[in-house]
């Protein structure tokens, strides 16, 4: 199932851990999407936030392989995730 992952790093993440870790992050997630588990990444106007779609089982799958990254680990994003499920609404329009 495909999950949307919104990563929001904290106000209280301290500018130095963030540097310290970051490249550890980078490559963290480079390795979840040379393994396909990570599909899609996305920038967002606010640079402490990253839109990620992921291939998981479900949104707590996909949380737990984000804890993984260090950041994550550390606590300084804020984590939401969202099970995307196949739009069938149109389906109503074929219906008659």
């Amino acid at each position: 199932m495909k999950v949307l992952a919104m990563l929001t790093l904290l106000p209280e993440a301290k500018r130095e851990q963030v540097r310290a870790e970051l490249a550890d992050e980078l490559k963290g997630s480079w390795s979840l999407y040379a393994s396909g588990v990570l599909r899609e990444c996305y920038a967002t106007e606010d640079p402490g936030c990253v839109i990620f779609v992921m291939e998981a089982d479900d949104a707590a799958g996909a949380k737990k392989v984000l804890a993984s990254l260090p950041m994550v680990a550390a606590g300084m994003f804020r984590l939401e995730c969202v099970e995307l499920r196949p739009f069938v609404n149109w389906s109503t329009l074929f219906a008659h």
